[in-house]
């Protein structure tokens, strides 16, 4: 009887604890939010005035730079590029490509730059999956998804290690060359990059793994190590596809978020119109104020 005991409390101080921290690295890792540095920000709407009425003119005039532009996926052919083109960013007399080859095994990414009329290919890391590559200037920032899909022993190994190493964490996260276009290193956490027109600044979301259906919207100066949140908001339909866009104004000093949303809070029931509630916000940058668009009246 009393090796059945020794067994149970064995049991009890080993293989339970074990069995909860895995069960926790699952939730939180999988599905979750830890790690990726979302936030529920609600907002606090200043009132209107001259310099807020004059950016909504040039919104509204059509001149503005919307981060969906920056997204074709161009088909034609480049002199000295392997690979079909699955992505493009033309900027001035410099783009960057991105292709993917399949030559009888798995998908190979490549990465080119063209700068001045020269071609050269960046190096990608073997593990990375490569999306949206854009130019912040004279950087090039791509985004990375780190998937949760491996095997237990593995994930829970990853699940200790991004304690201090956060690139290992299974979240978006953004990426940017450090010397020249063979080293990379991990930024922060982050996705859906809208760089501003001086290149100096961009905005970015921020969401859980599998980006369950909440985000945090940040702006980012280049280069800094932290991204200071503006709002956040929920998905109308509770998915992961995105029912709003980020736009800067032509001087690079005012984001608007425009789109529907189910609301800004992270937990609370989706209340109204089925199809969503109409947004249309805009963040004064330096003054650090949010407004809202949409008329009251």
């Amino acid at each position: 009887m009393s090796n059945h005991r020794w067994i149970l409390a064995v049991s009890a101080a080993v293989l339970f604890p074990a069995l909860i921290l895995h069960s926790t690295c699952i939730a939180v890792m999988g599905p979750g939010t830890w790690g990726s540095g979302v936030e529920e920000a609600l907002p606090a709407f200043q009132e209107p005035d001259a310099s807020v009425k004059r950016y909504l003119q040039e919104f509204q005039s059509g001149s503005e730079t919307d981060d969906r532009a920056d997204e074709p996926a161009a088909t034609r052919s480049v002199p000295g590029i392997h690979g079909r083109i699955t992505w493009t960013q033309m900027q001035g007399d410099r783009a960057i490509y991105l292709t993917e080859e399949k030559p009888g095994g798995p998908v190979r990414q490549r990465m080119y730059v063209q700068e001045a009329g020269k071609l050269s290919e960046a190096r990608i890391p073997s593990d990375h999956v490569v999306v949206r590559p854009k130019w912040a200037g004279n950087r090039i920032i791509y985004e990375r998804w780190i998937p949760w899909a491996v095997p237990a022993a593995q994930k829970l190994r990853r699940y200790v290690a991004s304690w201090i190493d956060p690139s290992l964490r299974p979240e978006a996260a953004l990426y940017g060359d450090v010397d020249g276009l063979d080293d990379w290193r991990f930024l922060m956490p982050g996705h859906s990059l809208a760089v501003a027109p001086d290149g100096r600044q961009a905005a970015l979301l921020r969401s859980g793994a599998l980006l369950a259906g909440y985000f945090s919207v940040h702006t980012w100066q280049v280069g800094d190590e932290q991204a200071p949140v503006v709002v956040s908001l929920r998905e109308h339909d509770g998915k992961s596809t995105r029912s709003f866009s980020l736009e800067w104004s032509n001087d690079s000093a005012a984001l608007r978020i425009v789109g529907r949303t189910g609301g800004f809070e992270r937990r609370a029931s989706q209340q109204g119109d089925p199809a969503g509630i109409p947004v249309d916000l805009l963040y004064l940058v330096a003054e650090r104020k949010l407004y809202n668009l949409i008329s009251k009246g």
